[in-house]
């Protein structure tokens, strides 16, 4: 695919605070890219950078392969969508999606067909009257999605679009959000500082950490393979230990022995380690199994069709996930205060870093 949108040693400086530093990136024709990470990590100034909306310090916004890190937001080929949706009030649906098409200058009729046109793309034609005090939360979500697309724009920037949505209509716009960027082929480029979204939607995601890019990759690459234990963390669950490889490729692990897969890490050296917790396997005390560790129920989260079981090592506690059949109780669920083995077959093993040295 063609590259749409490259950054290029892009830094912002708030006075002493660097927003960003030094970030070069490249996007292509079509994709959908999340930029992702906690609060302050520079993630909303980057996108606002890309949109014109903050000036960088240095570096160079290119778009579509035209240099516009001097434009304006209203002469570079992006729109944006923000949190609070910025819908007027006093307008019509209708006339909220075709308002930036008449200060172009489009004549009238053609507004209103391209306003209804986008707003039968977000599965909303017959709000084009309605009032916007009289829709709901994801129904307005769409007026503003469907306002940003429909002046075909290159690109797309998504500022935390569903974090003012419910639990529920958040999963379901998530849903809604992938199949509309399906539909219309503009790219995307997204922030959020959840990873449940990122994960669902992204063709590719950049976890930031204090105005840098720490990794980037598919969601499936992120997910299985992290660089670190930053990433592992901020990427779902990860049970982590900090340990040094053994000469038979065993380490220890909150004061037990694990092996580790061959090769994952050289006799000797100082490594984080990682398994996630539906990696693993909650065993009975007296099964005869490999490669456990051994510890105390100490808590369980029930979670539905599924139970997280916290359990204490003794030199730690670790997370493991299993599926449930049936009513919780009965379905082999153990209660607090039961001893279990915590099997994790040794490919299941993440070595994620060195570990600092004082």
């Amino acid at each position: 695919m063609a590259e749409i949108v490259k950054l290029d040693r892009i830094s912002k400086h708030f006075g002493p605070i660097i927003g960003v530093d030094d970030i070069s990136l490249s996007v292509a024709e079509g994709e959908f890219v999340t930029l992702l990470g906690p609060s302050g990590c520079g993630k909303s100034t980057l996108l606002r950078i890309i949109g014109g909306f903050d000036e960088p310090t240095q570096g160079a916004v290119m778009i579509g392969g035209r240099d516009v890190t001097d434009l304006p937001p209203s002469r570079r080929p992006v729109n944006m969508v923000f949190q609070d949706y910025a819908l007027f009030p006093h307008m019509s649906v209708g006339k909220n999606v075709g308002y930036g098409l008449r200060v172009g200058g489009l004549a009238r009729a053609e507004v209103a067909q391209k306003a209804r046109d986008a707003l039968d793309l977000v599965g909303l034609p017959e709000k084009f009257d309605a009032a916007p005090h009289e829709l709901s939360g994801g129904q307005r979500q769409r007026v503003a999605l469907a306002r940003a697309i429909v002046r075909r724009p290159q690109v797309l920037l998504l500022d935390e679009p569903l974090s003012a949505l419910d639990a529920n209509l958040r999963l379901a716009m998530q849903v809604e959000l992938k199949h509309l960027h399906q539909k219309v082929g503009l790219t995307f480029i997204m922030v959020t500082h959840d990873q449940n979204e990122a994960l669902a939607m992204s063709d590719r995601i950049v976890v930031m950490r204090e105005g840098r890019i720490v990794q980037e990759g598919t969601p499936e690459a992120l997910y299985d393979a992290p660089d670190s234990p930053y990433v592992a963390g901020f990427i779902g669950t990860t049970n982590l230990f900090d340990a040094k490889v053994g000469a038979d490729q065993t380490v220890k692990a909150f004061g037990q022995s694990l092996t580790l897969a061959d090769g994952i890490a050289a006799p000797g050296r100082a490594m984080t380690f990682g398994f996630r917790p539906e990696k693993a396997v909650l065993l009975p005390a007296s099964a005869n199994a490999g490669n456990t560790l051994r510890g105390r129920v100490a808590d369980l989260l029930y979670q539905g069709n599924s139970a997280r079981i916290i359990v204490d090592l003794g030199g730690g506690q670790v997370a493991v996930d299993m599926q449930i059949s049936g009513a919780r109780r009965g379905s082999g669920v153990p209660e607090v205060g039961d001893e279990v083995q915590v099997q994790v077959a040794p490919d299941r093993i993440m070595a994620l870093e060195a570990t600092k040295q004082p």
